[in-house]
């Protein structure tokens, strides 16, 4: 395995945001972003695992900020 970025880590976590945003298929859509980046398979995954917690936890402030009750939230 090779040393992957914060930086990389980020902006698959953006792309995960945005694509959940427009109901897409955020899967797809982060681990092109990895294939697009030069990443091998081993780490595209590894990468997206890790940037699919961060998004979550993002996703959940956006929706507490919305004002969406707690028990609807994952």
């Amino acid at each position: 395995m090779t040393f992957i970025p914060d930086s990389v880590i980020d902006r698959v976590t953006d792309v995960i945001i945005n694509t959940r945003d427009l109901c897409g298929n955020e899967g797809v859509a982060a681990l092109e972003f990895c294939r697009e980046e030069g990443l091998g398979k081993e780490d595209s995954f590894k990468v997206v695992r890790i940037a699919k917690f961060r998004a979550n936890a993002r996703w959940n402030g956006f929706q507490k900020a919305a004002g969406v009750n707690p028990r609807h939230t994952w």
